[in-house]
């Protein structure tokens, strides 16, 4: 995604210990933000703080979510109150200690309320109307799950296959997946 149109705001929102990748162009209308500490949910809150526009898209900046599918994204949001991409993970690669820990998740997440088919995903887009109608409690990376089940929005899913980071690495392990669990158990 090279050209931005200038009805547009790019937002890179990342945590005090994070530092931006040499091969991520500066694009126009384009901010770094920094946030303290390295939560990346303070991260997404820092950007929906400094967020000028009505629509908000948060994507990880490792590219394992497709910018191509941005302005499909930003439709939805013309009938709907949030879209979210949902992972098709390629199954020949999939680590069997996420498989297990994303299932267990989303079983508990249906138990809370929620209606998303990947409510761990990381990917996803709201009217900045929302945000208001939340009161965020860090709940590890998952800020797209705690505000379907604050404001029970319409929801537009989106499915894409998940390929895998193309930068950096992942912050999920065993531990990470059982404080998930406990706090969305304690939500």
């Amino acid at each position: 995604m090279t050209e931005v149109p200038e009805r547009y705001e790019i937002l890179i929102a990342m945590g005090d210990r994070e530092t931006l990748y040499p091969d991520i162009p500066f694009l126009p209308n384009q901010r770094i933000l920094k946030s303290y500490g390295d939560s990346l949910e303070r991260a997404i809150l820092t950007g929906f703080s400094h967020a000028k526009g009505s629509k908000i898209v948060v994507m990880d900046g490792d590219g394992s979510h497709p910018p191509e599918l941005i302005p499909q994204i930003i439709k939805g949001l013309d009938d709907y109150q949030m879209v979210v991409p949902t992972r098709n993970p390629d199954k020949k690669n999939a680590n069997p200690i996420r498989s297990v820990i994303t299932t267990l998740f989303t079983i508990l997440a249906r138990l809370k309320g929620s209606n998303l088919s990947d409510p761990m995903s990381g990917y996803f887009a709201i009217k900045k109307e929302l945000i208001e109608k939340v009161k965020f409690r860090p709940i590890r990376w998952k800020t797209c799950l705690e505000i379907e089940l604050a404001t029970q929005p319409q929801i537009l899913e989106i499915p894409y296959t998940f390929g895998g980071r193309v930068v950096g690495k992942s912050k999920a392990n065993f531990k990470t997946g059982i404080k998930l669990i406990y706090d969305l158990i304690t939500m």
